[in-house]
């Protein structure tokens, strides 16, 4: 098998030479994508007059695996419908227009036939509505522009949807096949550079090749999900894959105006899991909005100014210490400020900035509103903007400091408040924790630190919520959307009949039954100083969040939740995996 593969690889590079030698690149993928989705079709159509369910799952993944081949092609140019051909099997919220739409595509058809009785007329059903989709694609596909910087990036992008999205078993959560999968995403990115190689007449790179090759031969020789290293084939194969890409289209990226701009990420998977080339300012509202060093230095003297609350006694550090990783220690924030305290647990705000959505229930859309909401609410700050102003004024260097981030501003406003802590916040990005020197080459791991790794982005399918190397729920590789879940969180500590909290969640701020009980999911770097843990600190050890985990979540221990997002099943983790998953946790904390 292996063999056939890597002369696959190498027969691409032989025929695409000597063939379609007038036709551009473009014209060469138009007709190459439009191709495959016929075969698609055709291997969809046949999976739905099978009977038998071994056969039935073989055309499955026979057809999925073509489909990884032109899956950077439907991700980068279609975003919105990517998510109905390959994306979770959950329902799809849009709370802008109370829209709820059911799942549809491959993770949905994998769930169905990986049951114990495959309900056929559903599966009919499903392949009919993928095949609607495919052919949108095809129709539509042809009229698209593909730009050599749309390539380079669309298959940068599937590099790292391979490290991040695939191999975590994030788009196989029920039959793991992420590691075959994986397979043919790469021979795909080989089969694509090749053809572009040959149309512009541009010479292949071979150390690329060489890796690629490599990256499927490793693939083959470790294709079970539970005991594939993660870490191996990300550091070792898919990051200098990643490098060697870029530097093949170096002066295409030069060439490109503009390229970097107005993006959360603009590298390739070395610059990710490394900490570069990421725009804390990429989710900021305005251009003027951009961060300076003037006015982060500004932010940080508000931050820690009590004189912005009611009674002069609660800043923003009040919640957000800098020792706790800017969390309280609390169970809930606030205790004794105003003589109250906020129903929530403090969360964490470094790296904060990688977040489309703030607040457990994703309600502000930026920092500088959800600072605003902070400002106002009367258990917190609970002082109106023009008050603020009239205590900042008679602050004379706190105004010199305005005067200098904000040169242009005859007046200050209550946005420039708002905005200059907003800048300081967005700076606390420090990627200084060991796992970030380990792919800076600057660490060397325990065994039991690479053991937890591998079962945090796999067996314990942790990474497939808390997305890497961000490890939150902010979506790679576009980062354009921050995900929420319904776990399940209990009311008070209890591991049979559980009763879940009161608070609701995303649904106190839409009324969709779907968000009932939905909160963001939050970063666990610096996990190791956030105690106690959850929306209502329920947790105060990380032995206890990883048993909740294990067990199910809600409905694990005990609950109905009609729809928990968390799957409920068992993990069935040994004792050393649990304590080899706490391990690396604590090595995602910063220095």
């Amino acid at each position: 098998m292996l063999k056939k593969i890597l002369f696959f690889c190498l027969f691409i590079i032989v025929i695409s030479c000597t063939k379609n030698e007038n036709k551009s690149f473009e014209s060469l993928i138009h007709t190459d994508i439009e191709e495959k989705i016929d075969t698609l079709n055709l291997a969809l159509n046949e999976l739905v007059k099978l009977k038998d369910t071994k056969k039935i799952k073989i055309s499955f993944f026979n057809s999925r695996n073509k489909y990884k081949k032109i899956e950077p092609f439907v991700e980068y140019y279609f975003q919105g419908l990517a998510r109905r051909i390959n994306g979770p099997a959950l329902p799809e919220i849009k709370t802008d227009d109370n829209i709820v739409n059911e799942a549809s595509g491959y993770q949905v058809i994998e769930e169905i036939i990986c049951n114990d009785s495959i309900d056929y007329i559903k599966l009919t059903k499903e392949v009919n509505i993928l095949k609607t989709d495919l052919n949108f694609i095809k129709q539509t596909f042809k009229d698209l522009p593909v730009q050599n910087h749309h390539f380079y990036e669309l298959i940068q992008h599937q590099i790292i949807r391979i490290a991040t999205l695939g191999i975590t078993g994030f788009d196989s959560p029920v039959a793991f096949n992420s590691i075959s999968e994986a397979q043919y995403s790469i021979i795909g990115i080989v089969d694509y550079y090749t053809m572009y190689g040959n149309t512009n007449q541009k010479k292949h790179n071979q150390n690329f090749i060489y890796i690629a090759n490599n990256a499927i031969k490793y693939l083959i020789q470790n294709p079970k999900f539970d005991s594939f290293n993660r870490l191996v084939f990300i550091k070792n194969y898919l990051m200098p894959l990643s490098v060697a890409l870029e530097n093949d289209f170096k002066l295409v990226i030069y060439k490109t105006p503009h390229f970097t701009e107005n993006k959360v990420f603009y590298g390739h998977l070395a610059d990710l899991m490394q900490g570069k080339k990421i725009n804390p300012d990429a989710f900021s509202p305005y251009a003027e909005s951009k961060s300076t060093k003037q006015k982060k230095t500004l932010g940080k003297v508000l931050f820690n100014n009590k004189s912005l609350s009611l009674n002069n006694t609660l800043s923003c550090a009040s919640c957000h210490h800098a020792d706790n990783a800017f969390t309280d220690g609390n169970v809930t924030s606030g205790i004794n400020v105003h003589s109250n305290s906020v129903m929530r647990n403090s969360p964490t705000l470094l790296y904060s900035s990688f977040q489309k959505s703030y607040f457990f229930d994703l309600r502000s859309q930026d920092l500088e509103n959800q600072i605003e909401s902070v400002m106002k609410n009367p258990d917190e700050f609970n002082l109106s903007p023009k008050e603020i102003n009239n205590r900042l004024l008679k602050n004379n260097e706190i105004m010199q400091m305005f005067k200098n981030a904000y040169p242009n501003k005859k007046e200050i406003t209550p946005y420039e408040v708002r905005n200059a802590i907003a800048s300081y916040v967005r700076s606390l990005m420090p990627f200084s924790s060991k796992i970030d020197k380990y792919f800076q080459n600057k660490a060397i791991l325990t065994a039991a630190e690479i053991n937890g790794f591998n079962i945090f982005t796999g067996k314990g399918k942790c990474a497939s919520c808390h997305f890497i190397p961000l490890y939150n729920g902010t979506v790679p590789p576009w980062f354009n959307n921050t995900e929420s879940e319904v776990i399940g969180v209990p009311k008070s500590v209890a591991w049979k009949n559980a009763v879940v909290d009161t608070d609701e969640g995303r649904y106190n701020v839409n009324q969709i039954e779907e968000l009932k009980f939905s909160f963001k999911t939050p970063t666990v770097r610096n996990i190791e100083k956030t105690a106690p843990y959850m929306h209502n600190g329920i947790y105060t050890t990380l032995v206890d969040v990883i048993k909740f985990y294990e067990l199910g979540g809600g409905n694990g221990i005990g609950m109905k939740l009609k729809h928990q997002t968390l799957p409920f099943d068992n993990l069935k983790l040994s004792v050393s995996e649990k304590s080899n998953i706490i391990s690396f946790l604590k090595t995602l904390t910063d220095e």
